[in-house]
């Protein structure tokens, strides 16, 4: 899934990337990633714009679900600012060895 914009640092060259996805119960941003020298520049917003328009418009999907580490804030942030709402909050154990 490629996107440019304006501010864009070279025509082509990738900053990031989106993986939309479906599960069982719906529609997924699989994995969404920015290249480590290229955040901070909002292109977070831009990737998980497409990836919510990808699914929602092409895909048919009526319920988009994405999420993310708590400690990962710039990604929480950008699902707040493209109007995601928390629905739930997983924990993950593991048995010791």
């Amino acid at each position: 899934m490629g996107i440019t914009r304006p501010g864009q640092p070279r025509r082509g060259e990738p900053v990031g990337f989106g993986l939309p996805s479906r599960n069982t119960g719906s529609a997924t941003v699989g994995y969404l990633g920015v290249l480590p020298e290229h955040r901070g520049h909002g292109y977070v917003d831009d990737i998980l714009a497409e990836i919510t328009r990808f699914l929602a418009e092409e895909a048919g999907a009526d319920v988009i679900r994405a999420d993310t580490d708590l400690a990962n804030q710039p990604m929480a942030k950008s699902f707040e600012r493209l109007g995601y709402t928390n629905f739930a909050r997983r924990l993950v154990l593991s048995a010791p060895r």
